[in-house]
């Protein structure tokens, strides 16, 4: 349950970062939620890494990225369009209902808040 308090949004709960579940040895998939409704999205395996920044809300109960215009339709380097899948809030952290493939790492297990 959230609170609202002067400053405070209802969507301040899901601040925070949020790993994958299926992070292992130089395998990663992490997720950053800004308060100002900011994302980072860094994933990697050994020296292959992205990171894709975007803008993140809430619609009808499912978690919506949008990637910076800077991440999308690159020729030269592929960045994951983060905007073709949306995420389950659920008590335990925030689930793909897609596949994310960042290039580096296929993900669309549960990532679990840190």
């Amino acid at each position: 349950m959230t609170f609202l308090t002067k400053g405070q949004s209802t969507h301040d709960g899901l601040i925070g970062v949020y790993e994958s579940t299926s992070n292992g040895f130089e395998k990663y998939s992490i997720i950053i939620l800004d308060k100002d409704n900011r994302f980072a999205y860094k994933a990697g395996l050994g020296g292959c890494q992205v990171e894709v920044k975007g803008t993140w809300i809430i619609e009808k109960k499912k978690l919506k990225l949008t990637n910076d215009n800077e991440f999308l339709n690159k020729e030269t380097v592929y960045y994951p369009n983060l905007g073709l899948t949306t995420w389950t809030i659920t008590r335990n952290g925030i689930k793909p209902d897609g596949l994310v493939d960042s290039g580096c790492v296929k993900d669309d297990k549960l990532h679990r808040r840190r």
